[in-house]
């Protein structure tokens, strides 16, 4: 998974992003979905100033993505046609080969990351059956101001982040491209795809 210092800024975690299928937030508030976005980003700071090894980190941060997202949803939605093609037992060990490839890829971001970006809570907007979008410009210190947008739903029953946006970019799109790319360069082979998210 290759990643840039635009996704990092994003708070790295853009494996945290789930389904872009629609769905309905019926309880979901533009307060609750600014308020759950403010603390990812206070968690996600609070790891960034934390010495020590992308290693050691990873743990902590497949948390934060654990509990502020839902990884299994954004897994299968990046595996895409793939995820049909598993037996139970293969999508169940995909799943946490996801979980902590993702963790490993962003931890290493972070370790390369020096100082601390300038982030505002700006605008909340309802988008209907999706969810809230909350906007928070994103900017390194004496660099040009980055749009990043959070998509919020309560879709799997709890308030959790659905999308990351970045420049117009989607997050669990670029994901599913990843994987697939991933998936074919692999020979189209679902236990080499397991071992690579594994190890890799």
């Amino acid at each position: 998974m290759r990643v840039n210092r635009r996704e990092l800024l994003a708070g790295g975690v853009a494996g945290m992003t789930a389904s872009l299928m629609p769905f309905a937030a019926v309880a979901l508030t533009a307060d609750q979905a600014r308020a759950h976005i403010e603390a990812t980003i206070n968690e996600l700071l609070d790891l960034l100033r934390t010495p020590g090894s992308a290693a050691s980190r990873a743990p902590r941060l497949r948390g934060i993505m654990e509990s502020r997202a839902n990884l299994p949803r954004v897994a299968q939605f990046a595996a895409g046609r793939i995820w049909r093609e598993m037996s139970e037992d293969q999508q169940r060990r995909y799943l946490d080969a996801f979980a902590s490839y993702v963790a490993r890829v962003y931890s290493k971001q972070f370790s390369e990351y020096a100082g601390e970006p300038e982030i505002t809570i700006g605008r909340v907007t309802d988008v209907g059956q999706r969810g809230f979008l909350v906007s928070t410009p994103t900017r390194e210190k004496g660099g040009q101001p980055i749009d990043v947008s959070w998509l919020v739903s309560d879709r799997g029953g709890r308030v959790e982040i659905a999308d990351i946006i970045i420049e117009g970019v989607s997050m669990v799109t670029t994901q599913r491209e990843e994987i697939g790319a991933m998936f074919q360069r692999r020979g189209s082979d679902i236990e080499a795809l397991i071992k690579a998210l594994a190890s890799g």
